[in-house]
């Protein structure tokens, strides 16, 4: 239990460095603003003048107009004024008090909204370096994060960074310049009032310590579980047939109502410490404002002060516990801000990034040798998906991928897209080590057909020129053409002008296959790598889409990954992975013969057993023993 209590207090001493890391590795984005932010400060401390004058014309009034004291030196300059018109100086005066309000509020406008309207701005700008930093980011990590903090971070976080980025600089330069200001002159009015005045300062530090840690705590623990919520509406929403299919409603939403209720339980927790402290910190400050007023009553009985002083002491003291009660509130939201710009500090810091390596140069050229050499890779140490692979494919061979689930089929794509680096060994294109290259460069000389089509919320047109930056309409037409996809698209209500619903939803699962083939049929490079091409096709489409493959495939190298014979038999080579490693590397007719494990996936699919003839093993369906006797 020590130990653990020893961590929590070392933990809430670091809050001040977490603030430091969000300025340093957010504050880039204030070079771009420095002068509306320069000009902004200029007028808060236009402001905070005005502010420490506004009591002053109220206490001329009372203690030099209408009650004729003597003026002090520094108001000798009103003496003539005083003498031969007093009128003339109380309406001055009353004048004043309008002309401080309308210059407070024209100063205090230029100022929150050039602040308020630059930290839109700058949040906006931190939003697309988070979103620009997200695509770089590897898949690994991508893997292993929930969705759900990923889409809170982008929609929620990001906009609380203006709190620590801007609100809180603000408020912290406006209320001590205000703060200090007051105290000197309460100070110079009355050393006695003053010291009263200040004394509760430390009573209320030590209430907005106390309660700011418990809300800290409290909201950690509500942004967690905001974030698990957040993931079960993305999970069920994305899954919403599969739940209804299988009845789960029910089952569903007794999931969420528990993390919902979770998320609330501390919400409500950090909101009951929110409010006891407010109301601790007004009867603290209740209390100081009648001794003020008690002990100043005494003081202007015995002549000591002047009653204009004791009214001046009473609207500071308003001033003065409302910029207390503000640091209180202004340090209770750093803190819970402080959660959520962690957060993004931590995912903008995020290293887990395949990268270019020094000295990369671009790849213009590619014949389409391929060549994996020793390579072996694993997610987590001590666990290999790939171990000691060693295989090479010469430009323009199809290469057909295939193995049990978890083989490694995915992951050898992965390592040559470069969306991982092996950990062992290399991965060579046309004789060079792929890593010598730019990633934009490597990526452009290959076309990847995924086997969940992908759409996006865009015309159908763009769904399919997304495969070729430039793609002109020609381009787009003549591929839908060779996708089978051209007639239902011109059926559509607006063509090719169409467009998609979330995950391509207005469509069925063929055509949407058929326009992610458009997709990489446009983007014609001579690396082509395809996952299931035939996924939810019919036997008409397929047999057109496969010559449509087929042409787009002549004379490049090609990678597939299929279960389907008639995608695997006609390929030049077919690599069967098992364990990690190339099992067997040759033709359907050699992996016939020498593969016990090829011809198992042969028999499982076509429901014939393979008989031994002359010359190895041949796909001839086995007569059972009682019929050839028979």
């Amino acid at each position: 239990m020590g130990k653990k209590k020893s961590k929590k207090a070392k933990k809430q001493k670091l809050k001040p460095a977490v603030i430091f890391r969000v300025y340093k590795t957010f504050g880039r984005h204030y070079k771009k603003y420095w002068k509306i932010i320069t000009a902004s400060i200029i007028c808060l401390f236009i402001t905070i003048g005005i502010v420490v004058l506004v009591p002053w014309p109220l206490k001329i009034i009372i203690d030099y107009i209408v009650l004729k004291e003597a003026l002090p030196p520094m108001l000798q300059f009103l003496q003539p004024v005083l003498e031969t018109n007093p009128m003339q100086l109380l309406i001055f005066m009353a004048v004043s008090i309008v002309l401080l309000a309308l210059l407070e509020a024209i100063f205090s406008y230029m100022n929150k909204f050039w602040i308020s309207s630059t930290g839109d701005r700058m949040n906006a700008d931190i939003r697309e370096r988070v979103f620009a930093h997200l695509q770089r980011l590897s898949l690994s990590f991508h893997e292993s994060s929930k969705s759900g903090d990923i889409i809170y971070s982008m929609t929620s976080d990001v906009p609380k960074l203006k709190e620590i980025m801007i609100s809180f600089p603000q408020d912290f330069i406006s209320k001590t310049g205000t703060f200090l200001g007051t105290v000197i002159v309460m100070l110079t009015l009355d050393w006695r009032l003053g010291l009263i005045a200040v004394s509760v300062i430390p009573v209320l530090s030590l209430c907005t310590w106390f309660f700011g840690k418990k809300m800290n705590q409290a909201m950690k623990v509500a942004r967690k579980k905001e974030g698990e919520v957040a993931s079960i509406i993305n999970e069920n929403v994305s899954a919403m047939a599969l739940v209804q299919a299988y009845g789960r409603e029910e089952s569903e939403r007794n999931r969420f109502d528990q993390k919902n209720q979770a998320s609330l339980r501390f919400k409500l927790k950090s909101l009951f410490y929110s409010k006891t402290y407010g109301r601790v910190s007004d009867f603290v400050i209740i209390l100081t404002t009648a001794s003020i007023l008690y002990y100043g009553g005494i003081y202007a009985l015995q002549a000591a002060i002047l009653p204009g002083t004791l009214v001046v002491f009473v609207a500071y003291l308003r001033e003065i516990y409302g910029i207390v009660n503000g640091f209180s509130a202004m340090f209770l939201r750093l803190a819970t801000s402080q959660v959520a710009a962690e957060k993004l500090v931590e995912l903008v810091e995020t290293d887990m990034v395949v990268e270019d390596q020094k000295g990369a140069v671009a790849l213009e050229t590619v014949r389409g040798d391929i060549e994996f050499k020793n390579v072996s890779f694993y997610y987590k140490q001590g666990q290999p998906v790939l171990e000691d692979l060693n295989f090479k494919v010469t430009a323009g061979e199809t290469v057909a991928l295939i193995g049990h689930s978890g083989a490694g089929k995915s992951t050898l794509i992965s390592l040559l897209m470069r969306f991982y680096d092996p950990q062992e060994g290399s991965i060579l294109i046309d004789g060079e080590d792929i890593r010598k290259y730019t990633l934009k460069s490597l990526r452009d000389q290959i076309t990847i057909l995924l086997q969940d089509a992908q759409l996006f919320q865009m015309t159908v047109h763009k769904n399919i020129a997304f495969g070729k930056r430039g793609a002109i309409k020609d381009d787009v037409l003549q591929a839908a053409r060779k996708a089978e996809a051209y007639d239902f698209i011109s059926e559509m209500p607006k063509g090719f002008d169409t467009k998609m619903t979330e995950g391509g939803g207005n469509l069925s699962g063929g055509q949407r296959q058929r326009i992610n083939i458009a997709r990489a049929i446009i983007r014609d490079k001579p690396i082509v790598i395809l996952d299931e091409p035939n996924t939810g096709l019919d036997a008409r489409s397929e047999a057109k889409v496969n010559e449509a493959i087929d042409h787009l495939a002549e004379g490049k190298t090609t990678f597939i990954i299929a279960h389907r014979f008639s995608s695997i038999a006609s390929a030049d080579k077919i690599l069967l992975l098992d364990g990690g490693k190339a099992a067997y590397l040759g033709t359907h007719d050699e992996l016939i013969k020498n593969s016990p494990e090829y011809r198992e996936y042969y028999e499982l699919q076509f429901g014939k057993q393979l008989v031994a003839n002359g010359n190895g093993k041949t796909p001839t369906e086995r007569v059972p023993q009682n019929e050839a006797s028979g």
